[in-house]
């Protein structure tokens, strides 16, 4: 019997929902493609318009990047709908990782709250989708939910908000499905985030405080353990401290968090403000929401995330974008998506970085997108001015970057061609002045080149994540900071 078109319209949907979750909630871990190979000619080709992060590779995910309600029907049917999406947390259990398996890295739990259900959804493997929960107060029960935090040895954390508790769940590997433990009272708890150290931190927004439990079993693997102990230490932090949201911590012993110190990140206010604090509360660094979106009074800062190198993710729902901070909270760039419009962020919530690899999930109004780290620059003036440097001898140019990266200039005349190529090694995040000595030229400068030369071309590399696969490349017209006589 012949399929009828509304058969096959059906089928193809099942296929790209499965290749869907696949990508976004297991983040699938197919073989990385090898690197392609660096010619010295700088090549632009089609780009996205904002690149801070971006969509992994065809390879990775089959070209399927975002969730929609229509997926999870497909994969749920009737059981659930997206309803107000919060928290996102993704891990690699201790349970699942087969040192001696190649190319499974990347294959991740992914944990989204769905708050106005009281649920928890996730993948329980690469192929099915799990629901954990429903509305209540008692055992698998959740009340408007918010945060969740997970770790690599099975711990899952939920802050039951309307329950006025932390929720202890355990992942079991056998059933691979989440299971009740204990919960705790924790005031109103909005969010939570546990540390290397066995530690589970979480915003009290009634209170105005954040709570830190020791939770005595942190290491014990996936058995069946008793809850910590029923209360915790109100973490010293400043008088003014109000109604705060989200947090992260930044541990010095997380092997997967470079800044070796110890941090805080609070939002509070009711998303006005978010600061970072060291080990004894003091205050680092503090930054507002109209500091980042001046103008804009619907401005607020909700969930909060760190990225390898302590970069700063927060999300802004009402403004549809996420701000990216240095660890001093020294704005980076607003990403609101990689354009054009269709994969513009929708009420951007939770945040979720696996920092191993870079992978970056986004909840949003209904549905989650799933991103590489990239990385992004803008010239400091254009034209983009070129200097000699004389100590120690060579060239430099200035840039703002939203990733550290590594960075390959270029030189191209009127028609095209290239007529020098330097290796300007690794720089930093932020404003940097990019410089390459004389014995960096990778393509050695053509006779008359400083004469010659019309445009700069720059490309940037992340330095992990989507390196292989992705570099952002910008050509700008040249003005030499004085005029040049020599070669």
């Amino acid at each position: 019997m012949r399929p009828t078109e509304s058969c096959t319209r059906t089928r193809r949907r099942r296929a790209e929902s499965l290749a869907l979750w696949i990508a976004i909630g297991a983040a699938t871990g197919l073989l990385t493609p090898p690197a392609a190979a660096q010619t010295a000619d700088l090549e632009i080709g089609d780009q996205p318009e904002h690149t801070t992060l971006v969509y992994p590779p065809f390879a990775h995910t089959l070209g399927i990047h975002r969730a929609r309600s229509s997926h999870l029907k497909l994969f749920l049917g009737d059981r659930t709908r997206f309803d107000d999406p919060q928290g996102l947390a993704a891990v690699k259990f201790a349970s699942d990782d087969d040192p001696d398996a190649k190319g499974d890295d990347f294959q991740l739990t992914l944990f989204g709250v769905n708050a106005g259900r009281g649920e928890i959804l996730y993948n329980s493997s690469m192929q099915t989708l799990a629901i954990y929960g429903r509305q209540g107060s008692g055992k698998d029960e959740l009340e408007e939910p918010h945060g969740i935090a997970a770790t690599v040895d099975g711990r899952v954390y939920v802050a039951d908000t309307g329950n006025r508790r932390i929720v202890r769940l355990r992942w079991d590997p056998d059933a691979r499905a989440l299971r009740w433990i204990g919960s705790w009272s924790a005031g109103v708890a909005f969010d939570v985030d546990a540390d290397t150290r066995g530690s589970v931190w979480v915003t009290d927004h009634e209170a105005g405080a954040v709570l830190r439990f020791d939770d005595g079993e942190a290491g014990g693997g996936t058995d069946i353990l008793p809850p910590p102990l029923a209360s915790g230490d109100r973490w010293p932090l400043p008088d003014d401290v109000e109604a705060p949201l989200g947090l992260a911590i930044g541990d010095s012993l997380d092997p997967w968090l470079r800044p070796n110190a110890n941090r805080l990140y609070l939002v509070d206010h009711d998303g006005r403000r978010l600061r970072a604090y060291d080990a004894e509360g003091r205050v680092v660094a503090s930054i507002g929401a109209q500091d980042v979106a001046p103008g804009r009074e619907s401005a607020r800062f909700l969930y909060v995330e760190l990225d390898y190198f302590g970069n700063v993710y927060v999300s802004d729902p009402a403004g549809g974008v996420i701000y990216k901070l240095d660890d001093r909270l020294r704005p980076l760039t607003a990403f609101a998506g990689p354009g054009p419009a269709e994969s513009a962020l929708e009420e951007p919530r939770g945040i979720a970085i696996w920092r191993r690899f870079g992978q970056v999930f986004v909840a949003e109004r209904e549905g989650a997108q799933y991103f590489f780290v990239g990385t992004d620059f803008r010239p400091m003036e254009e034209p983009l001015s070129v200097r000699r440097r004389e100590d120690p001898d060579g060239w430099v140019l200035d840039l703002f970057l939203t990733e550290p990266a590594t960075v390959r200039v270029a030189f191209v005349d009127a028609l095209g061609d290239t007529l020098a190529v330097a290796d300007a090694g690794t720089v930093g995040a932020g404003r940097q002045s990019v410089g390459w000595a004389d014995s960096g030229w990778q393509k050695p400068p053509a006779e008359g080149w400083a004469q010659r030369a019309e445009r700069v071309v720059v490309e940037a590399r992340p330095t992990y994540s989507s390196r292989r696969r992705f570099a952002r490349v910008q050509a700008f017209p040249l003005a030499w900071e004085r005029p040049l006589t020599g070669p």
